[in-house]
């Protein structure tokens, strides 16, 4: 059964426009964490795990806690803070043992009840 496919260029076009329009409003981690105190985000990438989070919701001690979530036993083997920009803090960690995913990306939001969201995308 043969089925005319030629109407769907203009339909893929608008999909893939839509797609990219909507990564673009995304915004980086960074500019999220601008924006909203509750959240931070942090790369792990060749066994180091860097970000930045609003001190006016996080603080170093916070930031260890829910990071050490890639590492193999959950334990940091090294952790370091620096001034970021737009009054962030750049941070940049490293795990004990060895960590759980290659690379990763991890996104933190304290939810209104106090709790945390966290979700982890790696390979």
């Amino acid at each position: 059964m043969m089925t005319d496919l030629q109407g769907l260029g203009g339909l893929r076009i608008a999909i893939l426009a839509a797609v990219v329009a909507g990564l673009s409003a995304c915004g980086s981690a960074s500019d999220i964490s601008t924006r909203n105190a509750d959240y931070f985000g942090a790369s792990l990438k060749d066994g180091t795990i860097s970000g930045s989070y609003n001190p006016a919701g996080y603080d170093g001690g916070l930031v260890q806690n829910q990071i050490r979530a890639v590492c193999v036993d959950e334990v940091l083997g090294g952790y370091s803070e620096t001034p970021g920009d737009a009054g962030l803090v750049a941070f940049s960690a490293t795990c004990a043992n060895g960590t759980t995913f290659r690379r990763a990306f991890m996104e933190i939001e304290r939810l209104p009840s106090g709790n945390f969201a966290v979700e982890i995308t790696g390979s």
